[in-house]
């Protein structure tokens, strides 16, 4: 090479990076421009949070006036789900228990255990369920797959099926 062309090409790179630093300084007026817009959308936003905050607060107020209450709808749940969305499936016998069949895949925690056969029937207190199931000698061993289970079984009956203990 040419000792004429390193010179040119240095004196290039020396005039792009000044170019560069030359932009960046003058040429952010664009981003100044976005940070005010930025600001006066979040005064904006604060504002109507505040609004709605006293909306709230003179909702209360006049409920608690008025001696009512909101109260939490129930969900009402069928008996009978689609086993083919990977539900459970129940059913009632003759007998008053109701038999169900339980998917349990992975991931699966013993509160979702005990809320699903609470809404299936099969339990009363999904919450003792979910108790007994997270001792250690349970919650280690919980099996994935499927497990038929009725309302007649106890609590310790079923976590020895859905653990595959004997």
């Amino acid at each position: 090479m040419n000792r004429s062309s390193i010179r040119a090409f240095g004196i290039a790179c020396f005039l792009i990076g000044a170019s560069l630093v030359l932009f960046d300084k003058f040429g952010s007026t664009k981003s100044d421009n976005n940070e005010i817009k930025y600001k006066e959308q979040i005064s904006v936003l604060q504002q109507q949070l505040e609004k709605a905050n006293e909306q709230i607060a003179l909702l209360e107020n006049s409920q608690q006036t008025d001696g009512t209450a909101i109260k939490p709808s129930n969900e009402v749940q069928d008996e009978t789900t689609n086993t083919s969305n990977g539900k459970p499936e129940a059913t009632k016998t003759s007998n008053n228990a109701v038999e169900a069949t339980l998917h349990i895949y992975s991931g699966l925690t013993a509160y979702d255990i005990g809320k699903k056969l609470e809404d299936l029937g099969i339990v009363k207190n999904g919450l003792e369920l979910e108790l007994f199931l997270a001792k250690p000698e349970y919650a280690k061993y919980i099996q994935i797959g499927q497990f038929e289970l009725n309302s007649s079984m106890t609590i310790e009956e079923i976590a020895k099926i859905l653990t595959g203990k004997k």
